[in-house]
């Protein structure tokens, strides 16, 4: 009598034998099938096709970032992004915009395809679910902690680039910060934008060491006195460590508003605006001078009576705000300082930006007409 344990044995031979039939049965059964239906052999797939490709960023809050390579859905909602994609020559990787750009005349003007993208209501707190419809890859934020929060939880890769603290302090740390914030976006665009980048970057060097160096030799006791207002009846004010500042600093002017001791932005009274008495007055986000030159209020002070009041120049995005306000500090220098500029041309300087940049041939009335803060004809 044998053992069971031969009996185990026979019997796992005899299914062994079996399944080795079965599985070449089914194997030849496959080569026909494969023989039949194509002529020639399908391709194996390659690793790239399996797994997609990856970009890890430091973003602007110092957050490590995981994006897919290239981004082909991303959406810019903090203020000054939708700009600095397009300037990086990125535009068309995008899917979605804040509302507000893609109305602006003259983007739409420079980019026609701006139309095509999906403008987003309430962009500092989107609609998750309609950004995860839209297969965002890349959402260009703020710092806002709870939506952010929102955003990766629907598996959204946010990237920031802005914060809304911790500005810089120095005219110094506002130059590199600005250089920052244009490096991050390049890393997290990637293709072509890291070399875009690096020319910008380039660019705003040298016009920085134009300026500064030319109003470098002025006293301080002797620097033209400014303010940067905005609405709430021209008494919204841009203090120091705000953007408007550090573009007066360099350009060589004194922002006044620096004295109040409020940080970036403040309302004063008509009182305090009569006590300054700047030698200039610069109007941003505003699309008239009649806050002031048509207020009896103002008539008194110095920079009215001179007619030192000026529209600042509004183009693909606010000049204070956006990579364009490489052009602001030329623009408020040559204001205060004629003498120091009488070989620069803004309308050169415009029409050449947005040819290098933009990739957008401006006519020199075009120019003109963004110094004028005019939209398109």
């Amino acid at each position: 009598m044998k053992s069971r344990k031969e009996d185990r044995r026979r019997v796992f031979g005899r299914t062994t034998v079996l399944r080795m039939i079965l599985t070449l049965a089914l194997l030849a059964s496959t080569i026909n099938l494969m023989a039949c239906g194509s002529s020639s052999p399908s391709p194996s797939p390659s690793p790239g096709d399996e797994v997609a490709a990856t970009n890890t960023i430091t973003d602007l809050a110092d957050r490590s970032v995981t994006l897919e390579s290239p981004i082909t859905a991303g959406v810019a909602l903090a203020g000054p992004s939708y700009e600095k994609i397009f300037m990086l020559g990125q535009a068309d990787s995008l899917v979605g915009a804040h509302f507000y750009m893609l109305d602006r005349p003259w983007v739409l003007k420079t980019n026609p395809n701006a139309a095509k993208l999906t403008p987003i209501e309430s962009p500092a707190e989107p609609n998750v679910e309609g950004l995860v419809e839209l297969g965002a890859d890349a959402v260009f934020f703020w710092d806002y902690e709870e939506p952010l929060a929102s955003m990766e939880a629907a598996g959204l890769p946010v990237v920031v680039v802005q914060n809304s603290t911790g500005n810089p302090k120095t005219a110094q740390e506002f130059v590199a910060y600005q250089k920052r914030e244009i490096q991050v976006f390049a890393d997290a665009l990637g293709g072509t934008a890291p070399a875009r980048a690096q020319d910008w970057n380039a660019y705003f060097d040298e016009k920085v060491a134009y300026v500064t160096e030319r109003v470098g030799t002025i006293p301080q006791s002797d620097r033209k006195t400014a303010i940067y207002i905005y609405g709430e009846e021209g008494l919204g004010v841009f203090s120091q460590y705000s953007y408007p500042s550090f573009w007066l600093e360099l350009a060589g002017g004194r922002n006044i508003a620096d004295e109040s001791g409020a940080e970036m932005d403040t309302v004063v009274t008509m009182e305090q605006m009569i006590a300054w008495n700047p030698d200039f007055i610069f109007m941003g986000r505003e699309d008239s001078t009649d806050l002031v030159t048509a207020n009896p209020a103002w008539s008194q002070m110095t920079a009215v009576s001179n007619g030192a009041v000026y529209l600042c120049p509004d183009g693909v995005m606010y000049w204070d705000y956006s990579s364009e306000g490489v052009l602001l500090m030329e623009y408020l220098a040559q204001k205060m300082y004629p003498e120091l500029f009488t070989d620069l041309d803004m309308v050169q300087e415009v029409t050449e930006y947005y040819q290098r940049f933009y990739g957008y041939s401006l006519s020199a009335v075009d120019a003109q007409r963004i110094l004028d803060h005019l939209s398109p004809a």
